[in-house]
């Protein structure tokens, strides 16, 4: 409390402290503080004329008259004074500059103010009648906030106005006979105190703003000097001609800039010098030498004309400066000036200004340059709207790759998609690097769809070859949405948009593709933005369920435990798909929250259940990557009473790609606690099998997508053989996910599958239709045998 207090105070000795610098700048600032004041001088003027007329019409027959009109005609005074300081402010007669007097000057004037007006709470507030108290009281206040406020700039003035103001006040609530004078002289202090705060803050923002101009103009003066220095000992060499355009008078500096002696240069034509050294110029070249002859054809002077210049081989650039000579009669006779060599400094802003709009990384046109020119296919032309292809690149797996391999390697492979892209197009196309792993390629002019198609044919398939840096190969691949205008959109921003559209539609179908805009997909995009949005509010509007579908023995036929599978029942849309929920809570950041409410869910049902049923629960890689997870399955359990060792968590392989150090320790934590792992949908993805050799997982799921061909497609039936023959040899546990046939049944049983789950023995039922399924007597729930007759559990949702 002591450090608050001593830091106030030396913020308020810092506000009330004079200005730093020298005598001349305190003096504009203190100029500065006056004029502020001043400006709302007439408005504070009429405000004390009016509040006298009020007091001095509602006193008049309660006070002597004369001693009332007396105060009424200081008060008139001291507003007329502060009018005339006004009056003279707008003639332009008050100075630039002021002193510490006119601000002492300026603190009486508002100290005398104030005992007038502090006068009357002081005498009359004791006296007055109730009518006439909340009158006094409402001016006394209203004054000491409105002058506090309008000497805010000047707050030695304000402070001294307000404590007369508020000391005036005090004594006459102290004198007051009410029984709520205390409560009154309370909030006096309180409205004091916050308008003595007011003026210290908005005084120091005033000095803050008054230190920062004189800064500016301070930095601005310094940058002239530099300037006119830096122009004063670039100027090469001076030159005059004559009227015919010949040089009179040759400066060593220019002698040796041409390399010819001053003599020899002498009496030579200027821009007949200069143009001698153009032979093969280019164009932009030519175009300078033209606009420093008109200016040569001209009377007025010229600052800064550039000139080419071509001497050993090297274009030089000169920049020219000069003002007309006349003669007696006031007639033009000829030109005298200076010339400098601007060529670095030239090749500098030509530089700043590559880099304002190419990627420093690639070299590649960046996203202000890509801009222009899409801004460009808008505007169109007298035919109409402008015809263009628009394509939008991401590369797949980069992020991958640059987080494992690191962000120089990233760069690496960054400029050789740059320069795969510039030579899989035209040299008229613009290639950009939007930021990231992200590109895009305008191409002008008329494109059909076939052209179109093999340009990002073309793309993909050089993008998909291997890239070597530093000695590694990497494989990344892209994925393309491409737009047409004006068939896709009319104007640049609805291009992009509807490319951007496209770009996502391949890279949700799969990646390594690419995509044309259609309009089916801009209605995707919006049920997706529909989804996320709605999808924030589903948890607290209990919109989610869960669903559980048995998992059966195929050595006993018993239940050994079930998978919870997630429902979202949108009020007006229905069920929506759960693999459509799940990725726009994944993409939307949503998946977490979701995630959790399904774990507590699934473990509070699972809980009411026999001890030797588990509960499978499908995790995401953002929950899996929560180093919380353990810790809170942990404790659910602990709530509910359940062990561990009847949780089994579902994960795919894509937890692998991200972090393998971390996914190996989440592992273990989890294996430690006793809680089982299963790796779902195995064969489906990036299946390796080092994943079963390090990491310790209790069950191999098999892929529905297998499950589906099997006994009737080879294949499918030698990769489902395989798997479970390598989970029996590592130990592990097998489920087949999706048995919808008694022959599907048959051959896993045949197989050795360990446990199936599907619609052919029970559909995913509610927590309460399990529990009662459950219920039933041994025999009535085991799994059908493949030469029984199939009768499935069905649910009703």
């Amino acid at each position: 409390m002591l450090r608050y207090i001593r830091q106030s105070l030396d913020s308020v000795r810092q506000t009330l402290a004079p200005f730093d610098g020298d005598a001349a700048l305190a003096g504009r600032f203190r100029a500065r503080q006056i004029q502020a004041v001043l400006r709302l001088t007439p408005l504070t003027m009429l405000a004390n004329f009016f509040n006298a007329c009020v007091v001095v019409y509602t006193f008049w027959h309660q006070v002597n008259p004369l001693l009332l009109g007396g105060w009424a005609l200081c008060v008139v005074y001291a507003a007329g004074v502060g009018m005339e300081s006004w009056l003279a402010w707008q003639r332009g007669k008050v100075p630039e500059t002021a002193s510490v007097r006119a601000l002492t000057k300026a603190s009486k004037h508002a100290a005398l103010l104030a005992l007038l007006w502090t006068t009357l709470p002081m005498l009359l507030l004791p006296m007055a009648p109730p009518e006439s108290r909340l009158m006094l009281s409402s001016v006394a206040v209203g004054m000491l906030c409105a002058g506090g406020f309008a000497l805010a700039t000047i707050p030695q003035a304000a402070l001294t106005y307000v404590g007369v103001m508020a000391l005036g006040t005090f004594i006459g609530l102290v004198r007051l006979d009410h029984s709520l004078a205390v409560e009154l002289t309370i909030l006096l202090v309180m409205y004091t105190f916050i308008v003595m705060g007011s003026v210290l803050s908005n005084a120091r923002t005033f000095r803050g703003r008054l230190q920062a101009e004189a800064e500016g103009e301070q930095q601005k003066q310094l940058i002239g000097l530099l300037l006119r220095d830096f122009e004063e000992n670039a100027s090469d060499w001076l030159w005059e001609v004559s009227a015919a355009g010949r040089l009179t008078h040759v400066s060593k500096r220019m002698a040796s800039v041409f390399g010819r002696s001053e003599d020899a240069l002498r009496g030579e034509h200027l821009l007949n010098l200069i143009e001698a050294t153009l032979d093969r110029a280019a164009h932009e070249e030519r175009q300078a030498l033209d606009g420093l002859k008109r200016c040569f054809a001209g009377t007025q002077p010229f600052r800064d004309v550039l000139a080419p210049v071509i001497l050993g081989g090297e274009t030089r650039w000169w920049s020219l400066t000069a003002k007309p000579l006349m003669d007696a009669d006031g007639k033009p006779n000829g030109w005298r000036g200076v010339g400098t060599d601007v060529t670095a400094s030239l090749n500098a802003q030509r530089e700043v200004a590559r880099l304002a709009h190419f990627d420093g990384l690639t070299g590649l046109a960046n996203r202000n340059r890509f801009q222009e020119v899409l801004d460009g296919i808008e505007d169109g032309g007298p035919l109409g709207p402008s015809e263009a292809l628009l394509l939008c690149l991401d590369l797949d797996n980069f992020k991958t790759v640059n987080d494992s391999l690191g962000h120089s390697f990233g760069d690496g492979l960054l400029r050789v998609v740059a320069q795969r892209l510039l030579g899989r197009t035209r040299r008229s196309d613009l290639v950009a690097r939007l930021g990231g792993d992200e590109f895009a390629i305008i191409r002008l002019g008329p494109v059909t769809p076939e052209d179109a198609e093999e340009l990002a044919e073309r793309l993909i398939q050089s993008l998909s070859d291997p890239c070597e840096i530093d000695g590694v190969r990497v494989r990344v691949g892209a994925s393309i949405g491409i737009a047409l205008a004006p068939k896709d959109g009319q104007s640049g921003d609805q291009l992009l948009k509807n490319a951007d559209i496209a770009l996502y539609a391949a890279k949700y179908e799969g990646k390594g593709r690419f995509r044309f805009f259609d309009y089916e997909m801009d209605t995707r995009a919006r049920r997706r933005l529909f989804l996320e949005h709605e999808l924030r509010g589903a948890l607290n509007r209990s919109e989610f369920h869960l669903v559980y579908q048995p998992q059966f023995s195929l050595a006993n036929g018993a239940i050994t435990g079930c998978e919870a599978l997630l429902r979202w029942k949108h009020p007006r849309l229905g069920y929506i798909d759960t693999q459509e929920c799940i990725t726009v809570a994944e993409e939307s950041g949503q998946i977490e929250a979701i995630g959790n409410w399904v774990i507590d869910e699934a473990i509070s049902e699972a809980a009411n259940w026999p001890d030797d049923i588990r509960i499978a629960i499908n995790l995401s890689l953002a929950q899996f990557m929560d180093p919380g997870l353990c810790d809170r399955i942990l404790h659910k359990l602990y709530l509910v009473g359940m062990p561990a060792s009847r949780v089994e968590l579902e994960l795919t392989e894509s937890i692998f790609l991200t972090d393998p150090k971390m996914a190996e320790h989440q592992l273990l934590t989890l294996k430690r606690a006793g809680i089982r792992i299963a790796l779902d949908d195995f064969g489906t993805g990036y299946s390796s099998l080092a994943y079963l050799r390090s990491y310790p997982f209790d069950c191999l799921k098999i892929d529905r997508s297998f499950v589906a061909e099997i006994p009737h497609v080879p294949e499918a039936t030698a990769i489902v053989r395989a798997v479970i023959s390598m989970a029996n040899s590592l130990h592990m546990d097998t489920c087949a996910e999706g048995v919808e046939n008694a022959s599907q049944l048959e051959h896993l049983r045949q197989e050795k599958c360990h446990t199936v789950q599907g619609y052919l023995m029970a559909e995913p039922m509610s927590a309460e239709m399990f529990a009662g399924f459950l219920k039933r007597p041994t025999g009535e729930r085991d799994a059908p045998q493949a030469t029984a007759t199939v009768t499935p559990i069905k649910v009703v949702k």
